[in-house]
């Protein structure tokens, strides 16, 4: 395996589901990517993603400052939401965690109603939570201080020579966007990046957990919402393990870490 690999490409999700952010840069520390996934979208007081509701994708969303966040709409609509911390606080249902979170008011819930046209509600969390993912291989990630929305692990690593693998098989190739990655490498095989370790730098270390398990989120076109069979279909005939903890159809590496910096496209990453 190469002692290095290459940073193609960096993402951030300010609101959970929405459309996210490529950006040049981005500063990891052990919760994860600075202002990714600060926000969360609420149906009748519980959380919604893609899979269910696949018209987030049309929503997307922009980190302006560590408090703002700017929305944009399919049909070119704006909104651009200052984050509060003095809203109806509420406790959400989430991954098996009691979570604490501030409602951010009838402004942006009726902005993203109208624009995905469901009656939806954006919740920030209202302090950090101790999160506990009892299973095995998330050891490294189990009991961590969480102040983000993550599924389970704060980084989602993929590889580009996963997707070129992919796309390989498949009669209309898809963007990496459709799995939601926080940090895409070049510079290793095909889903080496079941094998490796870790990848550091002087400062950081993402350390793996496991695979990450596909649901129908990357079956959504993150531009236009709409739904196919594919990748999963594919995915599913040549990537999948059984007794997975979520459907075993395999694309990407979750991630903990240990350390704190700022990492920008174009960086190198050793391998572990």
């Amino acid at each position: 395996m190469p002692k290095r690999c290459q940073v193609t490409a960096l993402y951030t999700y300010p609101v959970k589901s929405c459309r996210g952010t490529a950006v040049e840069s981005a500063t990891i520390s052990p919760t994860g990517v600075d202002g990714d996934r600060q926000l969360i979208v609420l149906v009748q007081g519980k959380p919604v993603n893609q899979a269910r509701l696949p018209k987030l994708a049309t929503v997307a969303t922009r980190r302006v400052s560590p408090t703002t966040i700017a929305f944009h709409a399919a049909d070119g609509a704006s909104f651009v939401h200052t984050v509060t911390a003095h809203g109806a606080g509420s406790t959400v249902a989430y991954y098996g965690n009691s979570v604490p979170v501030v409602d951010q008011g009838d402004a942006v819930a009726g902005w993203i109603s109208r624009a995905v046209g469901t009656d939806l509600r954006i919740a920030a969390l209202q302090s950090t939570f101790r999160r506990s993912v009892p299973l095995e291989e998330f050891a490294v990630v189990d009991g961590i201080d969480q102040s983000r929305f993550v599924d389970v692990a704060p980084i989602l690593v993929t590889n580009e020579a996963s997707l070129a693998d992919l796309n390989a098989r498949l009669d209309t190739p898809i963007p990496m966007n459709r799995f939601r990655p926080n940090v895409v490498i070049d510079g290793l095989g095909a889903f080496a990046e079941d094998a490796v370790s870790d990848l550091h730098n002087d400062a950081l270390r993402l350390v793996r957990a496991t695979h990450c398990e596909r649901c129908a989120v990357t079956c959504t076109d993150q531009e236009t919402g709409e739904r196919s069979p594919e990748p999963l279909q594919t995915l599913r005939s040549y990537r999948h393990r059984e007794d997975g903890y979520g459907g075993g159809v395999l694309f990407g590496a979750y991630m903990g870490v240990e350390g704190e910096a700022t990492i920008r496209v174009g960086d190198t990453l050793a391998v572990g």
